[in-house]
């Protein structure tokens, strides 16, 4: 059994080596809460059953199939486990956007731009690049699944919905001995244009490819005392930018809801992302309750953009006029950065504590056209960066509850401070951080647009609680958010970057609620917020996204949950996109109008083989025949989806 399991693995990494290569050598040709999700719940994901206990009569299973994660081993849970998931609470999520709760949106299909909703202040110092777009589908480092398994273990995964949106997941994981185990995690992923397309069956018709990859490894000494976790992580990211549907000479969408119509950019545009990350964490305990710990990372990102058409856009007014090359534009941003953090770590007298030495060496490379066969480059860096850092928890006689500090701080430039409080009665925080704007704020050069900035620190104050409020029945959590910002740096209506100098404020009042009775369970979330400056920042003022499900089983061996969701949020000024900087601007023509959008689906389980059908947008035609998500971006239509998820633990 041992023997096809590694030949299953050893074919698996050949077919993917070939595939990536091809991938590598015609850029872009193929290719978020982010890359592969599991089943999650309202926070956009869940790690799973937790199990203390892995001692069970079944041979080979979810029981005997274990993962932890690299938060756990660095926050001294060595022994925390979680198990496969195999229920159906939200498999009917297979979407990025689903899997969110709606709190991310995008320009209406599977694949394309996204940002949040709601204001994120960052949790880590030091500069970043700023291409966060697509983000959401490449695998972040937190997401990274490190396996405990007493048995080979395949996961696939197939989910197809209309408009050409497919999801394919192939995984294997297999344990070398008891103390070595090693996987890897390959997903594809395509979807077709809702307008803009005259030929449905060529690839004309592509909008969005994608390609993640993922391979891991962990390690464990017969005593113990070292452990080691290592993963590469891949990204091969393509979409044919459209810049929303076509305008008239008045900048008015001539048929509003006409999924039919024409784009405002050319076939021959493309955004094509590729990032590669090697990563790599181990740690040696010295004695008991201190430990020595190393924590590495490389990471290389290659951002592209193409149009052949430049003037097309510039006349649609997608993008100012070009400025060099009237025929063709072309573009490329990479970014390097080697990162090393080394400190002490370990647990006393109830206390768990990390200090360490956070290291960062990076630089930034432009290359943009001044004619069809001439480039010219910009660049930013090398820079280095020394962080010093220390986290401190304590934990109640009741593990559930803790209370955490951390303090982090860029030698002679960023800082963050931050405190929480988690009990079984309240669960609070607070957070003050000053950060460098992102590298792409300070310096771009293109066809269209340019800029040299030297920004301040932006500051976020935050403050964070909630009460979690328990019946039999019921769990309804009031929240409270409140920020603070200082130095906002933001894109403005020519969607270039601009700082506010001065301060505002963002209050947001919400709930969380669950309910069960019987074979009835539902969940909603609900938020309403204030904002000081809506001239810099649009947030819509009500959001509300909940879900209903009824289940039951039949025939003694069908597990079935039917269910219908939906999600809806106020009419607001909604940022607009820019293709050539994958960056969302202000503008203030295109209002997107309130609008709740509904889903209905059934969740079913025979055995350990899960399966979904599910119509999404029901409601389309219902009083107004469509919606916007993203202004000149219209949200899908009503769809028929299908999905499987096949697990084999031998």
């Amino acid at each position: 059994m041992k023997q096809s399991s590694y030949a299953i693995l050893l074919v698996g990494f050949g077919l993917l080596l070939s595939t990536l290569s091809y991938g590598q050598g015609l850029p872009g040709g193929i290719r978020m809460p982010s890359g592969m999700p599991t089943s999650g719940g309202m926070g956009g994901g869940q790690r799973g059953g937790v199990q203390l206990d892995d001692s069970t009569k079944t041979i080979y299973g979810p029981t005997t199939t274990l993962h932890f994660y690299e938060d756990d081993i660095l926050n001294n849970r060595d022994s925390l486990r979680y198990r496969v998931d195999t229920t159906l609470d939200n498999f009917h999520r297979w979407t990025w956007l689903d899997r969110s709760w709606e709190r991310l949106v995008d320009l209406g299909n599977l694949g394309t731009a996204t940002r949040n909703v709601f204001f994120q202040p960052r949790t880590e110092v030091g500069a970043e690049l700023g291409f966060r777009a697509y983000e959401p589908y490449a695998v972040q480092a937190d997401e990274v699944k490190y396996f405990d398994t007493k048995s080979p273990y395949t996961d696939m995964t197939f989910f197809s919905g209309g408009r050409g949106r497919n999801i394919l997941r192939f995984g294997i994981n297999q344990n070398i001995n008891p103390r070595l185990n090693a996987g890897f995690r390959l997903q594809r992923f395509t979807s077709n244009k809702q307008y803009g397309a005259f030929n449905n069956l060529g690839a004309e018709d592509n909008l969005a490819q994608n390609w993640t990859f993922l391979a891991h490894t962990n390690y464990y000494s017969k005593n113990r005392k070292y452990v080691l976790l290592g993963h590469f992580r891949h990204l091969n990211h393509q979409v044919k930018e459209q810049g929303g549907l076509q305008t008239d000479s008045t900048g008015t969408i001539t048929d509003i809801y006409e999924y039919q119509g024409p784009a405002r950019l050319g076939d021959n545009t493309r955004s094509w992302e590729r990032r590669n990350v090697f990563h790599l964490y181990h740690q040696y305990r010295l004695a008991n309750g201190f430990q020595l710990f190393q924590q590495a990372e490389y990471r290389r990102i290659i951002n592209r953009y193409d149009d052949t058409d430049p003037l097309r856009g510039a006349t649609n007014g997608v993008y100012p006029a070009p400025i060099y090359d009237q025929d063709t534009t072309r573009q490329e941003v990479g970014f390097r950065i080697l990162e090393n953090k080394m400190g002490i770590k370990g647990a006393f007298s109830g206390f768990n504590y990390r200090a360490y030495l956070r290291q960062r060496i990076y630089s930034m490379k432009g290359t943009y056209n001044l004619s069809d066969t001439t480039l010219a480059t910009y660049r930013l860096g090398p820079r280095f960066e020394n962080i010093l850092g220390l986290w401190v928890s304590y934990y109640f006689k009741d593990s559930t509850q803790h209370l955490t500090a951390e303090a982090q701080h860029l030698l002679g430039r960023d800082f963050l401070i931050r405190g929480e409080l988690s009990t079984r009665w309240i669960r609070g925080g607070y957070q003050t951080a000053f950060w460098t704007p992102d590298l792409l704020m300070q310096r771009y050069i293109s066809n269209h647009l340019q800029w040299r900035n030297n920004f301040n620190l932006t500051g976020a104050n935050t403050l964070y609680g909630s009460i979690p409020l328990r019946t039999r029945r019921l769990v309804f959590e009031p929240e409270v958010q409140y920020h603070l910002l200082t130095n906002y740096v933001y894109y403005d209506t020519t969607a270039r970057p601009r700082q506010l100098n001065g301060s505002f404020s963002l209050l947001r009042l919400g709930t969380n609620l669950r309910w069960n009775v019987n074979r009835w369970n539902a969940a909603a979330l609900a938020y309403y917020t204030l904002n000081s400056n809506p001239d810099v920042l649009r947030i819509p003022s009500l959001f509300a996204s909940a879900q209903l499900t009824f289940d039951f089983v039949y025939a003694k061996v069908l597990f079935v949950q039917l269910g219908a969701a939906v999600h809806y949020k106020s009419s607001y000024l909604a940022d607009a996109y820019m293709p050539l900087t994958q960056q969302f601007y202000l503008q203030n023509n295109f209002v997107v109008d309130r609008y709740a959008v509904a889903d209905v689906f059934a969740n079913l389980r025979i055995r350990r083989v899960r399966l979904l059908l599910k119509m999404s947008h029901v409601n389309e035609g219902l009083g107004t025949p469509g919606y916007f998500i993203t202004p000149g971006y219209l949200g899908l239509r009503r769809t028929f989806s299908f999905g499987l998820n096949w697990p084999l633990f031998d």
